[in-house]
């Protein structure tokens, strides 16, 4: 065996020295490393993974704003309702086929489907049942309490209600199930209506169940802004009435339209197409025969002529159809008339009954033979003959240029989605001749 020289033990000692200190400041820099990468570069990431273990979240649905008339009747509002949801892995095993026979007679659901939803022991979430009444989420904690049942959440939720049933719906709209605009008004102010949700963040151990309530964190929910309309529901329910009645007079079968304005600014004080479907059940089809002829069908068929019946009942004629005005235009003919100095109101014109343009003849309605008339007498009489005259008068040209001034030739922009952006309209060098007359 070989021995060393006290001055070769002490070089030894100093190398394993040496190499003892760079190892130590190896690892130490790799561990600075890893703690500036966990703390500067993915801190974020890390920090979610930790709460994603150790917390529940819970949203607090906000309510959706009220939407009222002018005279503040309520038109569509937010009511209570509950979600029920399920964490089968926090269910005892003796419990397991009790609970899906008892919640499933209580939610109304199907038991084989609960059973199977319930016999997923790895599960910490299922959705049994959205927008359960009251009776039904007493009845499902009554049973719980009853039983010590544990993983049952009964959580507190809103539901979009309309109190006046089918009065305004196609101008309402509808939400869906998560309580978004789908349709109308609802669309239209979705931003402004929907709120914002709150949340319940609840510890939860190693194993993933919830902890005390005194570990809960609350975060209230902001309600959605309320809108009041220009409708006025008194008009609007003599609107809705004469048009429903005029409908089924004269077996109207494209459903009636009907608009009142104020003249003075032009705000929408009722509108309507009738037959309207009730918002609160906007799915099922109003008319008996549609309804007859989707339930003939079957399959992929059936489908797509419910969904065409569907969006014919929703959709708002009143802004989404073209409309030819006949005699209403009277009343752009005559301010056109009177603003150019055309004509003055008390001009006269002579009615024969009948007048021929370019060789057209074109009569008075119901033969009527007004004579001679002033131009306000002709405007009261909605007269033909007289109002060919002052078109004469006005040029096509002045005729063109105050189609355009009311706007006619463009969307109006109103507040409501769906409205046409297109219109049908003459320019003057599409016209023939309007001073060929006898």
């Amino acid at each position: 065996m070989r021995h060393l020289s006290p001055l070769q033990t002490k070089g030894m000692r100093l190398r394993i020295r040496l190499l003892a200190g760079v190892l130590a400041v190896g690892c130490l820099g790799g561990l600075v490393g890893r703690l500036a990468v966990l703390q500067l570069v993915d801190a974020d990431g890390y920090a979610a993974r930790a709460s994603d273990q150790q917390l529940r979240g819970a949203t607090l649905p906000a309510a959706r704003g009220e939407i009222t008339s002018a005279d503040g009747t309520l038109l569509a509002a937010s009511e209570t309702c509950w979600t029920i949801r399920a964490a089968p892995r926090e269910l005892a095993d003796e419990l397991v086929e009790p609970a899906a026979k008892a919640l499933s007679g209580i939610l109304e659901l199907d038991y084989a489907e609960t059973l199977e939803k319930f016999s997923v022991r790895t599960s910490n979430d299922c959705l049994l049942r959205r927008r359960a009444s009251r009776e039904m989420a007493d009845a499902v904690r009554a049973w719980c309490q009853e039983h010590n049942a544990q993983g049952i959440q009964i959580r507190q939720d809103t539901r979009r209600v309309y109190p006046q049933g089918d009065f305004m719906g196609g101008l309402l709209g509808f939400t869906d199930v998560d309580n978004a605009g789908l349709w109308g008004l609802e669309l239209y102010y979705n931003k402004e209506l929907t709120g914002q949700n709150g949340q319940i963040l609840t510890a939860k151990n190693a194993w993933g169940y919830d902890m005390p309530t005194h570990y809960q964190t609350l975060q209230e929910a902001v309600p959605g802004n309320s809108l009041t309309l220009t409708i006025d529901a008194e008009i609007q329910h003599w609107l809705e009435s004469a048009l429903s009645a005029a409908v089924q007079e004269h077996h109207v079968a494209e459903r009636g339209v009907g608009i009142v304005m104020d003249v003075q600014t032009g705000a929408v004080l009722a509108m309507s197409c009738q037959p309207d479907y009730d918002p609160n059940t906007p799915r099922r089809l109003i008319d008996d025969d549609a309804r007859a002829a989707v339930d003939a069908l079957t399959g992929e068929e059936r489908s797509a002529a419910l969904q065409k019946a569907q969006q014919a009942q929703w959709r708002n004629k009143a802004i989404s159809d073209l409309y030819e005005p006949g005699s209403v235009f009277k009343l752009i003919t005559a301010a056109a008339a009177l603003d150019s100095g055309a004509c003055k109101p008390t001009d006269y014109f002579v009615c024969a009954g009948k007048i021929s343009v370019a060789g057209t003849r074109f009569r008075c309605a119901n033969g009527h033979v007004h004579g001679a008339e002033t131009f306000a007498q002709g405007l009261a009489v909605s007269c033909n003959p007289c109002f060919i005259q002052i078109g004469a008068r006005l040029g096509k040209e002045r005729f063109c240029d105050y189609f355009s001034a009311f706007g006619l030739r463009e969307a109006t922009g109103i507040d409501l989605p769906g409205e046409i952006k297109r219109s049908e309209y003459y320019t003057a060098d599409r016209m023939g001749p309007v001073n060929d007359f006898v």
